[in-house]
């Protein structure tokens, strides 16, 4: 586990999530402490923004399968896009040292406690008739529902709002007050959890193989009733303490082709991460996207994950912080990143679409370090790892959708890095008929000790619980 040099400790209470790649363990190779956006900080930050997709068709998807220089693009288009900069509800209520107040899209989304109290309260608010027949939400109903989530104050006082609010006194506190959560969840994607409860919570616990067929020729899912939205996408983050910037710092990773190559010859690392011994470097807030927490501490953000629907396969992008950002998978950012914020210009990107590299030029039309990472990359498969994110041997090797595609059916996972035979390419290659889950791994978390890291349980015991009382359980 990596340490910075004051042995800060801290507990991991979140897993998987979103993974991209095939993350097995629990542990993040960091010191996270999960502080999701509670019922205070939602009132501070506001209505969960939603992502705004672009109308991308299947023509589209086959230019990004074929071209790796149009995907980068599409890539950073993705990252903008949820990085734009939204102004807080409370923002004329902080203190005026905190700046415009204004935190990235992502960062207002919603996290599973969350969707959890508001499936709740949208479950019991049905009526016992509703529940009976199982009848969805209407959309107005939706709508009041996240109006109500934005603006509740649960067990708390307006006292203890207006306390929580003097404490943000700099940008890094307005930041903080989203959190350090490690996944978290677009309205859109929020939205399909809680009109589809019936199909889902018909779903939990029932089994898959990989050649269980689609539901349907356009519904290649087992667990919805249709796929997901373009406009569902989901978040998932790693995250350092980082509070003193003389002794403190983040990890460096190393993404050039030459120890690329030999990570994924498995020649260092068993073909992974290395976990430990890494060089540090200090990183404040202009040079890393940093949050200060109610009590304090600061925390920065040193990989992320986004998915999104915009394509039916997903668009998979995945950042990680660099002391040296310009080069290999940063050489190409847009100037628009760093707009966004000084701090984001210290990020590298990386972005897959398909389960098959189709660009024959292994450089992807790129000169230099990037041409040289994406070289020694390249392969039958695509490839997209993070360092920060992907953790255990030969996770250095996989591509987010080749895992993500078996989302639902957690019998695989624990051969998919090592069975070559039926998960070829370190598990890239698409092998499943049908995605029962439609990719997202938030639907059935495995080894998660908390029922809010799967939302399908969560929803199935609310359901359950329901019935008991209402009296419909044989």
């Amino acid at each position: 586990m990596l340490r910075s040099p004051r042995m800060h400790a801290a507990a991991l209470v979140a897993i998987l999530g979103v993974a991209a790649g095939c993350s097995l363990r629990a542990d993040d190779g960091g010191e996270q402490r999960a502080t999701p956006i509670r019922e205070l900080e939602r009132r501070a930050v506001g209505k969960a923004q939603a992502y705004p997709a672009d109308v991308l068709t299947d023509a589209d998807a086959d230019r990004f399968a074929r071209s790796k220089k149009a995907r980068r693009e599409l890539g950073w288009r993705v990252l903008s896009k949820v990085l734009r900069p939204v102004p807080i509800a409370a923002a004329g209520s902080v203190n005026a040292n905190a700046g415009a107040a204004t935190v990235p899209l992502f960062r207002t989304w919603l996290g599973g406690d969350e969707l959890d109290r508001m499936f709740a309260k949208m479950y019991g608010d049905l009526g016992r008739d509703r529940r009976v027949a199982r009848d969805a939400p209407t959309p107005t109903e939706i709508g009041a529902l996240f109006e109500w989530n934005a603006k509740s104050l649960g067990a708390n006082s307006e006292e203890d709002f207006l306390a929580r609010l003097a404490k943000v006194q700099t940008p890094g506190a307005v930041d903080g007050l989203a959190g350090n959560a490690r996944t978290s969840y677009s309205p859109g994607y929020a939205k399909k959890y809680l009109e589809d409860y019936a199909t889902i919570a018909g779903c939990d616990g029932k089994a898959f193989s990989l050649t269980t067929p689609p539901t349907s020729e356009t519904n290649f899912t087992n667990c919805f009733s249709s796929e997901l939205a373009a406009d569902a996408a989901v978040a998932k983050a790693s995250w350092r303490r980082n509070d003193d910037l003389v002794t403190d710092g983040l990890p460096i990773a190393d993404t050039s082709a030459a120890t690329l190559r030999k990570r994924l010859a498995r020649e260092i690392d068993q073909g992974g991460w290395p976990q430990k011994d890494l060089p540090m470097a200090p990183a404040g807030p202009n040079y890393a996207y940093t949050v200060e927490l109610s009590g304090g501490e600061r925390y920065s953000l040193v990989g992320l994950h986004v998915i999104t629907k915009e394509l039916r396969h997903w668009v998979w992008v995945t950042v990680w912080w660099s002391a040296n950002p310009d080069e290999d998978f940063g050489a190409d950012r847009p100037a628009e990143i760093a707009e966004r914020g000084a701090a984001w210009g210290h990020y590298k990107m990386n972005v897959v679409t398909d389960f098959d590299e189709k660009d024959p030029d292994p450089r992807g039309g790129f000169e230099g370090t990037l041409g040289d990472s994406l070289e020694a990359t390249h392969g039958p498969s695509t490839w997209c790892s993070n360092p920060f994110l992907e953790k255990g041997d030969h996770n250095a090797e996989t591509n987010c959708v080749g895992c993500h595609q078996h989302a639902g059916d957690v019998a695989q996972l624990p051969k998919l890095l090592n069975d070559e035979a039926t998960f070829p390419n370190t598990g890239r290659a698409r092998v499943r008929q049908s995605f029962p889950a439609d990719y997202s791994w938030a639907f059935a978390t495995p080894d998660s000790p908390d029922a809010k890291d799967r939302l399908a349980r969560m929803i199935a015991n609310r359901v359950r619980a329901y019935d008991r009382d209402d009296g419909t359980t044989p």
